[in-house]
């Protein structure tokens, strides 16, 4: 990718119109059949037939246009872990993937632990992205230093369960309820990684990826769902449930039917089980862990009925020597950003799952949960965010093409129907069929509260 340019210029007035033309476009409840003119990265309008011109158009016969897709969950790596994934890296794999917008959680290298570390990722991301990206920061219990965080534009605080970012007591309840009020009095989310180490066997008789499985006990995520459930409750702040596993979890999260709790699931949470880390070991060790092949039918059903209210990734990159090493030592997450699309187009292809409800997982709701009021949706005026898709075209996941630096998934080999055939981020086109045409810089930087 070093043949790409830097853009060197954010005014929206410099920046070239496109028409897409005759294509089937996204509405609420289904597609139809239209044009759409974007001009000054927003969308100009949307009709059946455009008879103007535009600087750039896409004859898009045989495609369906999609809003943008929104990953709220990403670890795009950088800084001192440059060597598993790069600010440039990581957004192309996103581009290729139809993501147009992504969020990248704090456990980077230094965290994103303060308002300070926070401008400083984002000044170095700003020329290296080639689609939009936004930050989350780790959980403090101190509400001055939590109100910097969000005036810096953090889009939440992320709490660790398992192992705080920051360092927290997380033992202590009273120490959560600092960490909730202080989300509450700033009015930022709180995303929590939802593992309750202590509910874990403690034991140095691994050997097998398998075992390592079965040790990581679904108890744990539903134990540790149920006491942050327990101490929201009457501070009353948002939360959102990272990756979430079990169907028990989500369903203790959904009875609240609250309107200030969020879910989420991932891709080889819903496709993959124990099972298969039997034969595919370190690719597909990654926490929370695959679950039971009952549990994983489960949520793929939970996530059918609308229950959970997002898809992410967990894009998570690590070097293929990392990652092979024995069961105890070696790095948990799997790259993500470039499979999720064509293997969702695939379960809706196969009638396992509806258009509406994949665009409502992957654009719609991300955009209500964090706030990115102009995104999730294509209507007159939303910013000019687009993925045009191929949904009849077949193809294979091939990790050795990825243009993330993990060239390793658990999904290798795996047969898709449906592929991302354009993506347009800021009404500029940045990848088109398998390769990347943007440039580093072309992507904005994110802010939590600002359109």
């Amino acid at each position: 990718m070093k043949h790409l340019k830097r853009s060197k210029s954010d005014n929206t007035s410099d920046l070239p119109s496109l028409l897409i033309r005759d294509a089937q476009i996204w509405t609420k409840n289904d597609t139809t059949r239209g044009s759409i003119l974007v001009e000054h990265g927003k969308i100009r309008r949307i009709a059946r037939s455009i008879t103007e011109r535009a600087d750039e158009e896409i004859l898009a016969r045989r495609l369906i246009v999609l809003p943008g897709l929104i990953d709220g969950h990403v670890h795009l790596r950088d800084m001192k872990l440059s060597y598993k994934e790069d600010f440039t890296t990581g957004t192309a794999a996103a581009a290729a993937g139809g993501f147009t917008s992504v969020i990248d959680m704090p456990n980077s290298l230094p965290p994103t632990d303060s308002a300070e570390r926070l401008r400083e990722r984002a000044e170095r991301a700003s020329g290296k992205i080639l689609v939009n990206v936004g930050f989350h920061s780790a959980a403090l219990n101190d509400y001055d230093e939590v109100r910097g965080m969000k005036t810096a534009g953090a889009f939440s605080m992320k709490l660790y369960l398992p192992s705080p970012i920051a360092p927290l007591d997380i033992d202590d309840d009273k120490v959560v309820v600092q960490v909730l009020n202080a989300a509450k009095q700033a009015s930022l989310l709180l995303t929590v990684h939802a593992e309750d180490m202590t509910k874990l066997p403690r034991t140095e008789k691994i050997t097998t990826f398998a075992e390592l499985v079965r040790l990581r006990r679904g108890n744990a995520e539903t134990s540790a769902v149920r006491r942050i459930l327990r101490l929201q409750r009457p501070i009353g702040c948002r939360v959102h449930f990272c990756h979430v596993s079990l169907p028990s979890s989500l369903s203790a999260i959904s009875d609240r039917a609250s309107s200030r709790l969020s879910s989420e699931i991932t891709p080889h949470h819903i496709l993959l089980d124990e099972n298969h880390v039997k034969t595919l070991r370190w690719k597909a060790w990654m926490v929370p862990p695959l679950r039971p092949g009952k549990d994983r039918q489960n949520l793929f059903r939970a996530m059918k009925m609308g229950i959970p209210t997002i898809m992410a990734t967990d894009h998570a990159p690590h070097t293929v020597k990392e990652k092979a090493q024995p069961p105890r030592e070696s790095s948990p997450g799997i790259p993500g950003l470039e499979t999720a699309l064509p293997l969702m187009l695939t379960m809706v292809n196969k009638g396992k799952l509806s258009l509406g409800r994949l665009v409502s997982l992957l654009a719609t709701n991300p955009a209500k949960i964090f706030d990115l009021r102009s995104k999730g949706r294509l209507e007159n005026g939303a910013d000019g965010d687009l993925v045009l898709v191929d949904l009849k075209k077949r193809g294979m996941v091939d990790p050795a093409r990825f243009f993330s630096k993990a060239h390793y998934s658990p999904f290798e080999g795996w047969k898709t129907q449906g592929v991302v055939h354009t993506t347009i981020v800021n009404g500029l086109v940045v990848y088109r069929e398998g390769e990347i045409v943007g440039k580093p810089g072309g992507g904005k930087i994110l802010k939590s509260g600002r359109r």
